[in-house]
């Protein structure tokens, strides 16, 4: 996979440890959130995640929750009206952060690894 799907500088660590798929990149909650830090360290906002649980070469985006039904897991960050963009970046990385934090992977029941997809920006984007 090429090295423009991440920002210069990018952790090499995290980038070798990244699920990739075409422009996406997924990662253990653990290193999603090191991810997410990064990310907010570096002026990049993150705008959510969406959990991916993967099974070879297959990767389910709506997994079978306790409930027995197929369920969307993730968070999603949008910029308010006329906020600064530091602002918005550092909101975008403790929403995302908590919601990593809160997440039990016993709610999913689809046989797998779980990963979460983290989507960034920049502010020229």
């Amino acid at each position: 996979m090429p090295s423009e799907l991440f920002p210069p500088g990018f952790p090499s660590e995290l980038a070798v440890a990244a699920f990739r798929a075409g422009d996406e990149a997924a990662w253990p909650s653990m290193l999603a959130a090191a991810a997410v830090e990064w990310f907010s360290r570096h002026g990049y906002a993150v705008l959510g995640t969406e959990l991916w649980v993967l099974g070879g070469a297959n990767i389910q985006t709506l997994p079978i929750g306790v409930s027995g039904m197929r369920e969307v897991h993730g968070n999603t960050v949008n910029r308010e009206s006329e906020e600064a963009w530091g602002s918005f970046v550092a909101r975008a990385a403790a929403e995302t952060r908590a919601f990593l934090q809160v997440f039990s992977q016993w709610d999913i029941v689809e046989p797998g690894q779980v990963y979460f997809n983290v989507v960034w920006v920049s502010e020229a984007d």
